[in-house]
């Protein structure tokens, strides 16, 4: 009985391996992971910081907005490496560099061309090493973090319109709302019935 509960057991995780990534190791995957752990970590950490300078200089809108993003780029983070750890690898904690603070539209701007990058560059090359390598985990991950920059960088772009028209951040949300399972990022959970990119219920948002 108990070699047969060892041998069932040995099925179930060789099938998490299978559904995790089939074939060789996926090298290229592997390292494409904590390249972009290591991006979301320091996003994040920027974020807080764009979030207390925001705050600082009079826009306490503006100042919800980067940290809810703070949490969506740390929640990308968590995503990254529960699929380093299913491909049986250590989970990796980045170097974190000194965030560059300038004033609030310049800020905004750095946040804008580093959303950009992520999906138009670096997280198409890394999803199609993942589709080559059939780490399907990895393509989900991917996927969600790519697809929330690029919300993340239209909230930025309104913020930075309204910040540019009236001086002010009063029209920007004062509530903000994050998906704590892919990272999504939202200004109103109006009409809402799912998240759009994982169908997370809005009941279990962040809430900034």
């Amino acid at each position: 009985m108990k070699t047969m509960i060892r041998t069932t057991m040995l099925f179930l995780a060789l099938g998490i391996v299978a559904v995790a990534c089939s074939g060789p190791t996926p090298e290229k995957t592997i390292a494409n992971l904590k390249d972009a752990i290591t991006g979301e970590s320091n996003a994040s950490a920027t974020y807080a910081a764009f979030s207390a300078k925001a705050l600082e200089d009079g826009f306490p809108n503006i100042s919800k907005m980067f940290a809810a993003a703070s949490e969506a780029e740390a929640i990308h983070v968590k995503n990254h490496n529960a699929v380093l750890v299913k491909l049986g690898e250590p989970a990796f904690t980045a170097k974190i560099e000194t965030p560059i603070l300038g004033d609030m539209v310049a800020n905004l701007e750095a946040a804008i061309a580093g959303e950009t990058y992520e999906f138009t560059v670096m997280y198409p090359a890394f999803l199609a090493d993942a589709e080559a390598e059939k780490c399907k985990d990895a393509i989900t991950s991917f996927t969600w973090a790519s697809d929330s920059e690029q919300t993340h960088a239209k909230m930025y772009s309104n913020a930075l319109s309204i910040l540019l028209a009236t001086g002010n951040d009063d029209a920007v949300s004062s509530i903000w709302y994050v998906c704590p399972k892919c990272g999504d990022l939202f200004d109103t959970i109006m009409g809402v019935g799912g998240c759009p990119l994982c169908a997370a219920n809005p009941t279990s948002f962040l809430v900034f």
